[in-house]
């Protein structure tokens, strides 16, 4: 991903390109997974001088404009991940030992479909599932 195409995708949404919303941006679409804001601070600050509020106003705007989706994990730590286009919904894996998410496989539509019928009273916006065990790694 190079730094025009971050710098287009920033402005599609009207957002106004910084040097550190572009590395932010930049940082949560080349990650495998959610990432908590501290994490994504100490990343950016490898790159540029930025401080913590900058970030989380950043991720605030990238979420309201639908970059970014946020993740509320197990410990109650708010982690975030990019909004690749054309993706579906796919549930998460989070490990009871580390802490660490994973995403796993996105899920097919009639899984969607399923889990919506299940709330057909409802206005279903999005679906959120989240697999809680140890992962390979702590096992």
């Amino acid at each position: 991903m190079n730094n025009n195409e971050i710098k287009e995708e920033l402005r599609e949404k009207g957002i106004k390109n910084t040097k550190a919303k572009g590395i932010l941006l930049h940082i949560l679409k080349n990650t495998q997974g959610p990432l908590d804001v501290n994490t994504l601070h100490g990343e950016c600050q490898k790159e540029t001088s930025v401080n913590l509020v900058t970030v989380y106003r950043s991720l605030q705007q990238f979420h309201e404009r639908e970059l970014v989706q946020e993740f509320l994990a197990k410990d109650g730590v708010v982690q975030y991940e990019y909004i690749h286009q054309g993706s579906r919904a796919h549930p998460h894996f989070q490990c009871e030992k580390c802490n660490k998410v994973l995403c796993l496989g996105e899920l097919g539509f009639d899984d969607a479909l399923h889990f919506s019928n299940m709330a057909k009273q409802h206005k279903v916006n999005s679906i959120n599932i989240t697999l809680n065990g140890v992962c390979e790694q702590c096992l």
